[in-house]
């Protein structure tokens, strides 16, 4: 059986679940495929749920369509000529609207289902990242150039790279060492930065609020006036809620020394110990990046 087949499999027994307002299954197989694999299966599932949006929407426009050519019939039989051709105008209306119907009634059962299989996909996704994320801290694997990476404080994950290689290669893929912590060179910026420790994210919230307090100045009527005067100027500060509502630029920072944490204890690469997925390295604002994939073929 093949590894798409099993994920296949998985993503049913998931979608199982879901239909029945089960919990998330839990697949047992999961292990013997890769996220790569899994991926691809839900990239499908997304691209289904898609066309049968699209099918949907054409289907819903298709019987509003024949909804006005059956009532334009209706009138003209009824409150016009009433002449028998008419008539004959107005009952293959009907039929074409009644088939309008049914083509909408099936659009509608293939969303649903195709939103099912989606959904199931997603968390099969999830499900393999976590499994993943569960194994990582007893993995010993060497991680190579374009090794995927993720940071708790991240708005996406990433990538580790490296310009110059340091002359070893697994599996012909220049193999990285613990030495490789460098932002935007080694390792690639996560988009976004959700940490509080982070002065992008409170110049974020706080120009969040600048923009929110103006337009509600410019909102304000006399009661609003009337009610500032007596109870205190209503505006918008930079509180914890806030903070968590936005989103700081990633400017993820590593001391001059830093280095990956548990790199290989016995193997070095000019002198430096080689980097392995157990590895993680934190950032000075607090985000934790760990390795969720090595960069070597599933």
């Amino acid at each position: 059986m093949s590894n798409v087949v099993v994920v296949q499999n998985a993503v049913e027994d998931i979608a199982t679940s879901v239909a029945e307002g089960m919990s998330k299954a839990t697949v047992s197989n999961m292990s013997d495929v890769s996220l790569s694999d899994v991926e691809n299966v839900a990239n499908d599932a997304y691209k289904a749920y898609s066309e049968a949006g699209s099918a949907l929407t054409s289907a819903q426009e298709k019987t509003s369509a024949a909804e006005k050519a059956y009532k334009d019939a209706m009138n003209q039989y009824m409150f016009q000529d009433g002449s028998p051709e008419s008539y004959k105008k107005m009952k293959e209306a009907q039929q074409a609207l009644d088939a309008a119907k049914e083509e909408q009634k099936a659009a509608e059962k293939s969303m649903e289902a195709a939103a099912e299989e989606a959904q199931a996909a997603a968390e099969a996704v999830e499900q393999k990242k976590d499994e993943l994320r569960r194994t990582r801290h007893r993995d010993t694997t060497y991680v190579v150039h374009c090794a995927r990476v993720e940071c708790t404080h991240g708005m996406r994950e990433s990538y580790l790279a490296l310009g110059e290689t340091h002359g070893v290669k697994t599996r012909q893929i220049p193999q990285m060492i613990i030495k490789d912590t460098v932002l935007d060179t080694n390792i690639i910026n996560f988009g976004g930065c959700k940490s509080k420790e982070n002065p992008s994210l409170k110049a974020a919230a706080e120009e969040a609020a600048r923009k929110a307090n103006e337009e509600i100045e410019k909102k304000k009527g006399f009661l609003d006036s009337v009610i500032d005067f007596f109870c205190g100027n209503r505006k918008i500060e930079v509180t914890d809620s806030l903070l968590e509502q936005c989103m700081g630029e990633c400017k993820a920072c590593f001391p001059v020394d830093a280095e990956w944490r548990r790199g290989h204890r016995k193997v070095f690469i000019n002198g430096e110990p080689v980097l392995l997925r157990r590895c993680s390295v934190r950032c000075i604002y607090g985000g934790l990046v760990t390795i969720l994939l090595s960069g070597q073929p599933e």
